[in-house]
């Protein structure tokens, strides 16, 4: 499957999970289709995924049915894909404690929201200590004045990923071949990584 036909199975999924009744309720995926298709398409069968509630709809892309996707909250473990937790940062430290259990590539969804908890910077602490195959995947999208907080992180998640001693790169985040070869990187290289992709403003 080329990764345009990956974005296009995404963006479907998204519009027939919309209509389905979604577990808490709908959160469309738009504009991030090419950052889950890039981010899903370069992690092995064997690699765990963990995605938020906007991204889940990626689990097409590993054959997960669609009804299994209903509720937000029940992940697809035979598929690897772990459920989605209340609170977004807390699903990087999930991630961490799966990728040092399972010694396979983890790869966690992240906001810039998330980046600005401390369960998070626990996650980066962990990830650095323990060094786990873990890859924090964190979409960046400028926030407008009529976001609720405006002002969530005082730098950049790629700058919280050195100060810990992770690796780390940054992508376009809209550019799903960009964000597949930063994750296959990270995911030969080993140990943990920080991938910093930026989105534009959503209109």
């Amino acid at each position: 499957m080329s990764l345009t036909q990956a974005i296009e199975r995404v963006r479907e999924a998204d519009k027939a999970l919309a209509a389905s009744n979604p577990v808490p309720f709908p959160i469309p995926a738009t504009g991030l289709e090419p950052l889950i298709a890039g981010a899903v398409t370069a992690l092995g069968k064997g690699d765990w995924w963990v995605p938020g509630l906007r991204e889940r709809v990626g689990a097409v892309l590993r054959d997960v049915p669609m009804e299994r996707l209903v509720d937000g909250m029940a992940g697809a473990r035979p598929y690897k894909v772990a459920p989605a937790t209340p609170s977004p940062a807390l699903r990087a430290l999930h991630a961490v404690g799966i990728a040092m259990a399972s010694e396979r590539t983890t790869l966690v969804h992240l906001g810039i929201g998330s980046a600005s908890d401390g369960a998070f910077h626990e996650a980066l602490n962990t990830a650095a200590m323990h060094r786990p195959n873990i890859i924090f995947l964190v979409a960046v999208t400028p926030l407008g004045p009529d976001a609720p907080v405006v002002g969530q992180l005082a730098t950049e998640p790629v700058q919280l990923g050195l100060t810990f001693g992770l690796e780390v790169s940054a992508v376009d985040g809209s550019d799903a071949s960009a964000v597949h070869d930063a994750v296959a990187a990270a995911k030969a290289a080993g140990g943990p990584h920080l991938i910093q992709a930026d989105l534009p403003r959503q209109q």
